[in-house]
């Protein structure tokens, strides 16, 4: 009976060290991925200015060619 018993927790002991080791490898795992997912986030966000700075400017060329124009 003191074998099973002692196989038995060895068997657990095992299984704990090994489920401890996927829980840290899967910590990282999702450390890394929400470090991307807040990099391609920023650099979306910097885009959606760039591009509202771009319209605003070709907006301002545009009354500018016109006023130039005498168009107004």
């Amino acid at each position: 009976m003191e074998d099973i018993l002692a196989d038995l927790e060895k068997g657990l002991s095992t299984q704990l060290a090994s489920l401890t080791d996927n829980i840290r490898g899967g910590e990282e795992q999702l450390m890394r991925n929400k470090e991307g997912f807040l990099k391609v986030q920023g650099a979306l966000e910097i885009l959606a200015v760039i591009k509202q700075r771009q319209a605003e400017l070709n907006d301002e060329a545009l009354k500018d060619a016109l006023s130039t124009a005498g168009v107004d």
